[in-house]
């Protein structure tokens, strides 16, 4: 089947055609230079930029989307808003994204500072596991956007890659990936100590392929889990406090379980 090249030019939105004419027909650079304003002309991506803070991020926060009310894009947090700009076509060093960088990058190396928590901070971060999942999550979201935006070879970004990778195949390499699900009450949880692959660390491996070819063992581990059949109930992890399991009959949800992958 043809990719409508034509059809698209003729109907689709800006960005759509910029993408389509650089990354499915691969124009030759002075012509992609010619048509590099496209992207600008995307009356969502000039409201969504300008609602960046002075800090470099959105809303103070990295991970929240719009609620239903919501007209436009009120409410959307700073990893979410950087790849909704680069699904449009802006790229890394166009002015929002380049200010949001240095947020990014500080979130890679799991800073414990409480302000570089966001929305995981405040009530969420009543324990020191909470605080430890928090900033994992952060990390892998961050690595995934920073991924997007085409740094792969930046040392920094590769390091936190190897960090989240290396506990990843650690896990898969377990007893406990065969049997990751312990009972908890009438419910059965993902075990503390289970680090299955989230969303955030596919989708920043899939924008790194030189690194995947690297590490090309940890590869066919990760297909192997992804590929076998997963079980339908929701994924809800137990957490642990430093010393001892909750002692309440109804396990604690790690924030965002069911909708960001894992804890």
């Amino acid at each position: 089947m043809a990719f409508p090249l034509d059809w698209l030019l003729a109907h689709a939105s800006p960005p759509i055609r910029f993408r389509a004419l650089t990354e499915v027909a691969r124009v030759a650079p002075g012509d992609a230079e010619r048509i590099a304003y496209l992207p600008f002309t995307h009356k969502p991506a000039l409201l969504l930029a300008l609602l960046q803070s002075k800090d470099g991020t959105w809303g103070n926060s990295m991970l929240s989307i719009p609620s239903a009310r919501a007209e436009h894009f009120e409410g959307t947090g700073t990893i979410m808003a950087a790849r909704r700009l680069m699904e449009y076509g802006w790229h890394k060093d166009t002015p929002p994204l380049l200010h949001a960088r240095r947020i990014l990058f500080r979130l890679l190396a799991e800073d414990e500072d409480p302000a570089f928590l966001f929305e995981f901070g405040g009530k969420h971060a009543a324990d020191e596991e909470s605080l430890k999942r928090g900033r994992h999550i952060l990390r892998e979201a961050a690595a995934a956007a920073l991924a997007q935006a085409g740094y792969e070879g930046d040392p920094r970004l590769r390091g936190a890659a190897r960090r989240i990778l290396t506990r990843m195949a650690d896990y898969l390499r377990s007893p406990l990936a065969q049997k990751p699900f312990i009972r908890h009450g009438n419910q059965h949880v993902l075990a503390a100590e289970a680090c299955p692959p989230s969303i955030y660390a596919m989708t920043m491996l899939a924008y790194m392929p030189l690194f995947r070819a690297e590490y090309h063992r940890e590869m066919d581990a990760l297909y192997a889990h992804v590929t076998q059949p997963q079980p339908r109930q929701e994924a809800v992890q137990l957490l642990r406090y430093a010393h001892s399991f909750r002692s309440a009959s109804r396990p604690r949800r790690c924030a965002a379980a069911s909708q960001r992958g894992r804890c």
